[in-house]
């Protein structure tokens, strides 16, 4: 229910800043994740909600997909927790996809790769972010344009359906322009570099 508004743009960009980002991106509002709450709890309530609406039985899932750039831990695999959580069978393939804005798409090519290979009949994808987390509110390239959402989609694989079509491709050129640097193994986290500007 935390919601970061046009009027928190224009405290922390000014009024002229804030039009010009607001204008351009479309982007009023974004919603925000309260303390505590990983984007794994965000897709799990997604995916209950999914699951209770087409009456799939847990155990009915073949593959579940979390796509996210913020997990809850480095290791293990999100998805391992989230597939506890839901109950799915121990035949269920669970994975996680590190990726951020083309995660959806690529999530859903690979549930649908995996559903026409014709081993499995169900998928369970799931998708989001707490951005929040770490993008600095003072960042005018990333504050104003992403909140946090979790997201679920279900897909089955039926004799009767049309054929999923994907083009993809990446530009790892500006991988520098998207970074959280600090965190990883090339630059573990430290007392410097957990101070947020």
């Amino acid at each position: 229910d935390k919601v970061r508004s046009f009027d928190d743009d224009v405290l922390a960009f000014g009024e002229a800043d804030a039009l010009k980002i607001s204008s351009s991106t479309g982007v009023k509002r974004r919603y925000v994740a309260p303390p505590g709450v990983c984007t794994s709890d965000l897709c799990f309530t997604s995916a209950k909600q999914v699951l209770q609406d087409l009456r799939w039985a847990p155990d009915s899932i073949d593959v579940l997909i979390f796509v996210s750039q913020t997990p809850d831990y480095v290791i293990p695999a999100t998805a391992c927790s989230l597939h506890q959580r839901l109950g799915l069978a121990k035949q269920c393939a669970a994975f996680d996809l590190n990726l951020g804005c083309s995660g959806y798409v690529y999530g859903l090519w690979v549930a649908a790769s995996l559903l026409s290979a014709g081993s499995y009949s169900r998928a369970l994808l799931l998708v989001g972010d707490t951005i929040s987390r770490l993008a600095s509110l003072q960042d005018r390239s990333v504050a104003p344009l992403f909140g946090d959402a979790g997201t679920a989609t279900a897909i089955e694989r039926t004799a009767s359906a049309a054929p999923m079509y994907f083009e993809l491709g990446t530009d790892g050129a500006g991988w520098r322009h998207l970074i959280v640097p600090a965190g990883g193994f090339r630059k573990p986290r430290s007392a410097e570099t957990a101070v947020r500007v």
